[in-house]
């Protein structure tokens, strides 16, 4: 059966659209909208992009396709509107499903890693009239869900809440206000707006903007009261103080302790000690790091792309095991269209643009001599990453034994907040000699403390708070990336990179060789690595 997944703008404010294709129970590709049409979020946007992306990757056309299935089955008016959209782009619509959004949510995280005793939770902002819901899963028997949260009740919205406060933009920046956290110190309380009950947490609504609600992410999320309680908040674009750090640290706090709630009251419930999770709350690796830390965890897997932008494989994965297939767990999520399959799509770009390049038979190497001299490099590899995170195929990478390159990195490539941690992606095998951690964390979706005797050797990509969102390198998920870790080693002694996301401030991963080129080309990058080809840059001292 070929099942195709997708999630989408049939209203303006939906966000991340995005399209996964499962056939006979494999996942064959995902991808989200933003990365082809190119607007961060892709709001509004039904994935057509993405569609044509999967479908073609798999050699299929619509009408090879079994079921369409996606969220949003609250919603009355969505399977005609869905089903005239697809009519329209591609002349043909097979059957539409609708699920429920948390249900899309929970199937993406289980079916990614599929294992007995398991218990499954979501937890977002909202969607199809709920902010989460938690259950059980089985490999027989799929997932159950067993309770749900109302969107009165939401932990996402009382983060995003908190990110407008803070002068961020909420459904996107929640991430800053983690960042921000580790600068913060204990001054405010929040447990009068969310705090740990028997029943998991509570969140006081009447501290989020209500009369009117919010209608978009443009509008401030906060009510009255939460002035009242924490004083006037920050506008867009003021300067971040103390007090703002000391709140981003109480927030953070509030959830940590909601979320550790929560958890153990479903694991009462259940009875079960394997984890799986996911929602856009998932994203938090901070608060992840504490669920990590739970003695009556077994095991805990975070789907990596845990926010919305996973709900289209979710829908997928549920769509096949309903069709009698039982979906294949992923070992990686190199899921998206491929620029270096074939390197005349890279020289056809470099050609265009008329800049100077060459062919290595060994650019593992020489990336690893450069960022051992302190140099920045585009790294651009085979199949594009699923999710949010930078993987080693759309990354950029540096030193990471130098604190100073952090701020190199943020204000000449990145062009984004000082206080931005980087992540490193560290050899599996060597983990363990770096961090805190006993298990592989391929996705980047966990934080774990930095060994104390590492974090002068890792100052670069240890955050304030002393903990690292650790992304493990195997030689089965990526051997390529996992050759330049091992040059890096090699030349320093130290078996781990600094790795983040090929694009810049508002913008998407970069996804074609042309956008890799001008991203390089318009930021302080000194190489891009594309294939076997690289290009450089005259090298100018930096001041």
């Amino acid at each position: 059966m070929n099942i195709l997944g997708i999630h989408g703008g049939v209203t303006l404010n939906q966000h991340d659209a995005g399209a996964a294709l499962i056939c006979d129970g494999r996942v064959v590709a995902a991808i989200e909208e933003e990365r082809l049409l190119r607007m961060k979020g892709a709001y509004g946007q039904i994935p057509i992009r993405a569609i044509s992306a999967c479908l073609k990757h798999a050699g299929l056309s619509m009408n090879d396709i079994d079921g369409i299935v996606h969220p949003g089955e609250t919603y009355d008016d969505m399977p005609g509107r869905i089903r005239d959209y697809i009519t329209y782009y591609f002349g043909h619509c097979p059957p539409v499903e609708m699920i429920n959004h948390q249900m899309a949510h929970l199937a993406s995280a289980y079916f990614h890693a599929p294992a007995d005793d398991t218990f499954v939770l979501s937890y977002d902002a909202q969607g199809d009239r709920l902010s989460g819901a938690y259950g059980i899963a089985d490999t027989g028997k799929g997932v159950e869900i067993l309770g749900s949260f109302p969107n009165s009740n939401s932990l996402g919205m009382f983060y995003a809440t908190m990110t407008s406060y803070l002068g961020f933009m909420p459904g996107e920046d929640e991430f800053k206000v983690m960042g921000l956290a580790a600068y913060g110190k204990e001054k405010y309380d929040l447990t009068v707006f969310a705090k740990p009950t028997a029943d998991g947490y509570q969140v006081d609504s009447e501290f989020i903007r209500s009369d009117p609600a919010p209608k978009s992410r443009l509008e401030p999320y906060y009510s009255q009261k939460l002035v009242d309680l924490l004083g006037e908040p920050r506008r867009l674009g003021e300067p971040i103080d103390q007090r703002l750090m000391d709140v981003a640290f109480a927030a953070q706090q509030a959830l940590e302790a909601c979320a550790v709630s929560l958890v153990e009251m479903i694991q009462k419930k259940t009875g079960r000690s394997r984890l799986a999770l996911a929602g856009g709350v998932g994203l938090n690796c901070s608060a992840n790091l504490k669920l990590d830390r739970l003695p009556s965890l077994k095991d805990f897997f975070v789907q990596p792309a845990a926010s919305d932008r996973g709900l289209a494989l979710g829908c997928a994965y549920h769509g096949a095991f309903a069709a009698g297939d039982r979906p294949a767990p992923l070992s990686n999520v190199y899921l998206g269209p491929s620029s270096s399959a074939a390197d005349d799509t890279i020289k056809s770009a470099l050609d265009l643009t008329g800049m100077a390049f060459r062919e290595s038979d060994a650019p593992e190497e020489e990336v690893a001599r450069w960022l051992a001299e302190g140099k920045i490099v585009g790294w651009f590899q085979g199949r594009s990453e699923f999710g949010p995170r930078a993987l080693g195929n759309r990354s950029i990478l540096a030193d990471p034994r130098s604190a100073e390159m952090k701020d190199v990195v943020n204000a000449r490539v990145k062009f984004r907040e000082e206080f931005r941690p980087f992540a490193p992606a560290t050899l599996e095998e060597e983990a363990s000699t770096l961090f805190e951690m006993s298990k592989p964390s391929p996705y980047m979706t966990k934080a774990f403390p930095v060994l104390e005797e590492k974090k002068s050797v890792l100052g670069g990509v240890t955050h304030l708070n002393g903990t690292a969102r650790v992304q493990t390198v195997s030689t089965d998920s990526n051997p390529r990336f996992h050759a330049v870790i091992k040059a890096f080693a090699n030349e320093t002694g130290v078996p781990s990179v600094m790795n983040t996301s090929f694009n810049i401030k508002g913008q998407p991963i970069v996804e074609t060789p042309l956008e890799a080129i001008s991203t390089f080309a318009s930021t302080g990058l000194d190489a891009l690595v594309m294939g076997n080809f690289i290009v450089e840059k005259a090298r100018v001292p930096r001041t």
